[in-house]
């Protein structure tokens, strides 16, 4: 009943509040904020060095065919 009363005064879904709520316990909703931006950075980085190596595997391949080399090694 604390719950629901408390939800209401804040005018926000009983849901919304015990989510909220947990998420303070187990470290606060700011601190989770933080690591759902520090996840999407690093999918990002992971993605860019996988776009710079296939990039780097192409250059090469071309620096080779330009010189005559065997492309498979």
């Amino acid at each position: 009943m604390e719950i629901v009363a408390e939800s209401d005064r804040l005018g926000i879904a009983h849901a919304e509040h015990i989510r909220g709520a947990v998420l303070r316990l187990i470290g606060g909703a700011g601190e989770h904020d933080r690591l759902l931006r520090l996840e999407a950075q690093c999918d990002r980085l992971a993605e860019e060095t996988q776009q710079i190596a296939r990039s780097i595997v192409r250059i090469v391949r071309s620096l080779k065919a330009a010189r005559g080399l065997d492309l498979t090694t």
